[in-house]
């Protein structure tokens, strides 16, 4: 399951500037919006000099994704100046655009340095999976399961029952890591390691904008989608290690939520933060 994600979100190149994709769900109603994310990244790494990373992600999405048909990558050369590159990625099916991003890579620099303390927290080891979850409760469905299936190991410190939901703090504190082991060094993998975080960082922004109502998004009578996103790298990392992702809804209202999310490594280094605007709407 897990080598399977790895190939899905490793697109294939087919010339200098385009690549081709699958889909880790090809049963699913949909594409999962942190698959095409994670694509974009992989795709536009394949095109940036030697030495430079990416430290910014920005996209908005614009058709729903079909999980029966390749997904089709363009990587446009913005820019290569002194110190940063710019990339922008257009994501299509059968002609049509799914998906914009931007990216932007930087070579390594130094600064001064702060961030906000890491909560305190129980570690994952003492926290059931969900997928243990999801079986226990007879919601497990693998034509569709990101936080569920093998491919990620994804542990909730206040589970969240989406059968019979009740109104409560629009926070979540979430720990995460791929479902296997990633070979090969930081510098050679980092790019992966940074696509798989852009997967696991589409997983619950909508998800906490729905707790202040008590809504589950198991409701056939809500709509739900990401609309866009942004997600900026701060430091090193490895996805095949536990992070911590917090995520905290900030504005809810005209059909939209917004929410803001941070992730840690188990030393409490803030490595990277995502903001997403999703649809969450009474059909």
């Amino acid at each position: 399951m897990f080598d399977q994600l790895v190939e899905v979100l490793s697109p294939k190149a087919v010339s200098d500037d385009r690549f081709v994709g699958g889909n880790m769900h090809p049963r699913a109603q949909r594409v999962y919006g942190g698959q095409v994310l994670a694509q974009c990244i992989s795709a536009a790494v394949q095109t940036v000099p030697s030495g430079r990373r990416l430290h910014s992600q920005h996209a908005y999405f614009l058709r729903p994704g079909n999980p029966g048909l390749p997904i089709e990558l363009e990587v446009e050369k913005a820019r290569d100046g002194g110190s940063f590159s710019s990339r922008r990625v257009v994501v299509a099916q059968e002609g049509k655009t799914i998906l914009v991003s931007s990216l932007s890579f930087q070579k390594a620099s130094k600064g001064d340095d702060y961030q906000l303390d890491a909560p305190a927290v129980p570690p994952p080891e003492d926290l059931p999976s969900m997928r243990e979850l999801d079986l226990q409760a007879g919601i497990l469905d693998d034509d569709f399961s990101i936080i569920a299936g093998g491919d990620l190991d994804v542990r909730m410190v206040e589970p969240i029952d989406w059968v019979n939901p009740v109104p409560r703090d629009p926070k979540l504190q979430v720990w995460m890591k791929a479902g296997g082991a990633i070979p090969g060094t930081l510098d050679d993998k980092r790019g992966l390691h940074q696509a798989l975080l852009a997967y696991m960082s589409d997983a619950f922004l909508i998800d906490v904008c729905l707790l202040p109502r008590g809504r589950s998004y198991l409701d056939p009578k809500l709509q739900v989608a990401s609309l866009d996103h942004a997600l900026w790298f701060h430091d090193d990392f490895r996805a095949d290690e536990w992070l911590l992702h917090t995520v905290e809804a900030k504005r809810i209202g005209g059909g939209r939520g917004l929410a803001y999310g941070s992730f840690y490594n188990r030393s409490g280094n803030l490595v990277a933060s995502t903001m997403q605007q999703g649809l969450m709407r009474s059909l």
